[in-house]
Order: C-alpha cells, then sequence, then structure tokens
C-alpha cells in the first residue's frame, strides 16, 4: 500500500507542478480558458489529494513534522512555493515578475524534493 500511495503522491506532484507552469503561461498570454470554472477548481481538487496523499505517508512512515526535522523543512518549503506560486498567477502583471516567482516556486519544489530524497533539511550542505 505504501508504494501505491508514495507514487500517487509523486504523480501528485507532477500534475500540480505542471499545471503551476501552465497557469503561469496562461495568464501572461492572457488565456481565456482561465475563466473558465474547470480551470479554477482542478489546482484545488489536484493540492487537495496532494495533501491527503502526503499526510498519508506521514502516518504510513510514523515521521512527523517538528520531530523530523526534514518534514519541518518540507513544510516549510510548501509555504515558500505556494506563497511564490500565488504571487506568480495573482501578484504584479509584469511578465518578468511573474516568471522570477515561477522560478522560485520552481526552486521551493526543488529543495523539497532534494530534503525528500536526502531526508535532511540542509540537503545541500551533506
Amino acid at each position: 500500500m505504501y508504494l501505491i500511495i508514495k507514487h500517487s503522491h509523486l504523480t501528485l506532484v507532477v500534475i500540480s507542478v505542471s499545471f503551476l507552469i501552465v497557469r503561469v503561461f496562461a495568464t501572461s498570454a492572457k488565456a481565456q480558458w482561465l475563466q473558465k470554472k474547470w480551470a479554477k477548481v482542478t489546482p484545488h481538487v489536484i493540492d487537495t489529494f496532494l495533501l491527503a496523499t502526503a499526510i498519508t505517508l506521514i502516518l504510513m512512515i510514523q515521521q512527523y513534522p517538528i520531530v523530523n526535522h526534514w518534514l519541518s523543512a518540507k513544510i516549510i518549503g510548501l509555504f515558500g512555493y505556494i506563497l511564490c506560486g500565488a504571487l506568480a498567477l495573482k501578484g504584479d502583471k509584469s511578465v518578468v515578475s511573474r516568471f522570477s516567482f515561477l522560478l522560485l516556486a520552481l526552486s521551493c519544489i526543488t529543495y523539497m524534493a532534494l530534503v525528500a530524497i536526502t531526508k535532511q533539511p540542509l540537503p545541500f550542505y551533506l
């Protein structure tokens, strides 16, 4: 069961990040499809399942934030990803600003992936 949840989580990460990238490009191009209901609801549905699989994995492996510093680091990275992603989509209207925040969001995702792989809050200092 663990592998199914883990692979579901990883798949949802890829889908969520891919959809963020597409939406930032679409926002910059003022795409009309972004106003459709499905385009507004889909990210929330994906992220809800992503969070559910994350919580399930935490419970399955019995490692918890604050107790396990690498999980706390991932949560801090998640807040950074959410903030930068939101600013990329809804912040300053300039293309440079949007793509700068998108790059910062992708950096947060990269950091979280490295933390998950190494189980170290500072994966660059191994």
